[in-house]
């Protein structure tokens, strides 16, 4: 490929808050743009590192695929396990495509259940009480589905992850990245890691010494099979 179609293709980003890098990047002949965000490998990358960022994005595609069904989700032909079938398969998988790799904050959390809710009420309708129709409540909704919410679902996707990324090599990428941080903290409260939320979520479960934990699969497989159905994750 020439040089000449690799600067089409190719930008640069700086990392990080420093505003004066703003320029864009020559080499030789050529000038590469400077972006503040890109796409790579379907996820968004930005200069910030701000999860939130591609849970927006993510959201935005899955409510894309979600009016892409919409007509069959209103089909009353079509039976509701049928319809949660779709959701599964064709929708969440829109939803949390990279998930294993978010920090997630509350208000990430809050709108991403709030999609799913929204999904699971056309599907599953309201309920007669009473004499008089109501709308379901989130738990009547999540047991008429018969799986973990968006939430949980994200959280063990970043477990599963975890184990994989500790039983690595050392010299790994994702481990080296994972146990090499670099640079100065800024002043203030430190920003959530994504180790934070593994711990997090690990010390929920009673587990100790959750590193250790994963170098056994079989173990590991134990905990997560627990952790489906811990009601504190």
């Amino acid at each position: 490929m020439c040089i000449r179609a690799v600067q089409e293709k190719m930008v640069c980003m700086y990392s990080g808050k420093d505003t004066t890098l703003h320029q864009d990047l020559p080499i030789g002949n050529y000038i590469f743009k400077r972006v503040d965000n890109f796409k790579y490998l379907g996820a968004v990358v930005n200069k910030m590192n701000n999860r939130s960022v591609e849970v927006n994005v993510r959201l935005t595609m899955a409510n894309r695929a979600y009016y892409g069904l919409q007509n069959h989700m209103k089909l009353r032909i079509i039976s509701r396990n049928t319809k949660t079938f779709l959701y599964k398969t064709l929708i969440r998988p829109v939803l949390t495509y990279g998930a294993e790799t978010w920090v997630l904050f509350k208000q990430d959390e809050h709108r991403l259940s709030i999609f799913e809710r929204k999904i699971l009420r056309r599907i599953y309708g309201p309920v007669m009480d009473g004499g008089r129709w109501r709308i379901r409540t989130n738990q009547e909704l999540y047991q008429q589905c018969g799986e973990n919410d968006i939430v949980k679902f994200c959280k063990l996707s970043r477990l599963r992850w975890a184990g994989h990324v500790i039983r690595q090599d050392d010299d790994d990428l994702s481990r080296r990245v994972l146990s090499e941080p670099g640079g100065k903290c800024p002043r203030g409260r430190p920003r959530l890691h994504w180790e934070d939320g593994v711990e997090e979520d690990i010390a929920r479960l009673g587990c100790r010494n959750w590193k250790v934990v994963t170098l056994n699969r079989e173990g590991w497989k134990k905990l997560l099979k627990g952790a489906e159905a811990h009601p504190g994750l």
